[in-house]
């Protein structure tokens, strides 16, 4: 029996599918078969595959350590502490905050050159330096917070300068590999998620090391005046928490926008958690001292974000174009609430000023994270989904 002649099949790829991977006539293309389904894929994103490669967190690193063990080198130091102001955790901040940053400007652009996915085409380049000042920012904390704890466990530690270089090592690896990580898969999700680590964990990190004080006695601002211990770090996650909000902001409603075109209602809304994040920045720009310009300005800035904040869930209903019947129903409960612990605290006395403000803040946090979260769904364009036919190609036989 002769052998059955076998003709290659074509088929012809929608506009749609084209402008969204910004594929062109002349690209080549791979062709796989993953668990039953075809997939096609550009060769230029195969290349360049998001996958760690070692040497692209292990060249930094060694960098650094070079520079570390030149440093001790030079000066006849063969005893380095763990902690202190010449030790490894102090060079381990300098350098890994510096290596840090720069890994993750590197392949933050790199990955925003060559990714063809719409994860990072809304974060245009008016959000690269907030992005990356947050990170910095939050990496220089996140390395205080682990030395002062390793300090603690390891009061009084040395090593000799080969050990400590090698445990400078294994600190920037790590280092830079979350960080590379970070500007390889930076999304809103992280960005969220980011947000709710900086502000819980830089407000409780703040009233633990002001236990001393009985910080409640006052209220939730004392922790951010001269009065408190460690009062930059209170003011700083404000500050941070405002920056991440920017830059979350600004990477929603690119896409927002593009899904609702004119939307008049998203422009109100963006103006308005715009103000919300530049008057947080402004709580925590200017510390509540005594009864100068700088106080002026933070009650100016508290209560605007007050305002701007209530402003805003009366009008959420208005403002969004698809918001579900159960973020509405959680947005009016939520004023409700507000409303009565204002009640509580300024005409009936029940809550302190302090148990106020911890109320009014938990109920705003969790609306704000409801809200940024029912953006993100807002935002998520639907997948786009063909359906086309195979043909024979007559110019092409096995």
């Amino acid at each position: 029996m002769a052998d059955e002649k076998k003709n290659n099949l074509k088929m012809a790829i929608p506009h749609e599918i084209a402008d969204e991977l910004d594929m062109r006539a002349g690209d080549a293309v791979k062709i796989r078969v993953t668990d039953n389904n075809v997939v096609i894929e550009s060769t230029a994103d195969a290349e360049e595959k998001q996958d760690m490669r070692i040497r692209w967190f292990t060249i930094p690193a060694v960098v650094a350590t070079v520079l570390f063990w030149g440093f001790f080198l030079i000066r006849q130091e063969y005893l380095v502490p763990l902690t202190g102001r010449l030790s490894i955790s102090g060079l381990t901040i300098i350098l890994g905050v510096v290596s840090g940053v720069a890994s993750f400007s590197t392949f933050y652009v790199r990955n925003h050159k060559i990714d063809r996915n719409r994860a990072l085409k809304g974060l245009y380049w008016r959000n690269f330096p907030v992005i990356l000042l947050s990170f910095g920012i939050i990496l220089a904390l996140s390395l205080l917070a682990i030395f002062w704890f390793m300090g603690i466990i390891f009061k009084g530690a040395a090593f000799d300068i080969y050990t400590a270089s090698l445990l400078f090592l294994l600190f920037n690896l790590i280092i830079n590999y979350f960080i590379i990580y970070a500007a390889l898969h930076i999304n809103s999700e992280m960005m969220v998620r980011l947000l709710t680590t900086v502000i819980i964990s830089g407000v409780v990190a703040s009233m633990i090391t002001n236990s001393d004080n009985h910080w409640w006695e006052t209220n939730l601002s004392f922790l951010g005046t001269k009065h408190a211990n460690y009062s930059w770090q209170f003011n700083l996650t404000l500050m941070v928490s405002a920056l991440l909000m920017t830059g979350l902001i600004d990477y929603l409603f690119v896409w927002l926008h593009r899904r609702y075109p004119a939307d008049r209602g998203l422009n109100i809304l963006r103006i308005l958690l715009t103000t919300m994040a530049i008057c947080l920045f402004g709580v925590g720009g200017f510390a509540n001292n005594g009864d100068g310009l700088l106080h002026l300005l933070h009650d100016i800035a508290a209560w605007g974000l007050v305002a701007v904040f209530g402003l805003t869930v009366i009008l959420i209903r208005w403002l969004l174009p698809k918001g579900s019947r159960q973020f509405r129903i959680i947005s009016d409960a939520i004023a409700v609430l507000l409303i009565i612990d204002f009640v509580l605290f300024k005409y009936v006395g029940y809550f302190s000023l302090t148990a106020f403000q911890l109320v009014a803040f938990d109920l705003a946090f969790s609306w704000i994270l409801l809200l940024l979260g029912t953006l993100r769904r807002l935002s998520h364009r639907a997948n786009v989904a063909v359906t086309v036919t195979l043909e024979n190609d007559d110019d092409a036989t096995d």
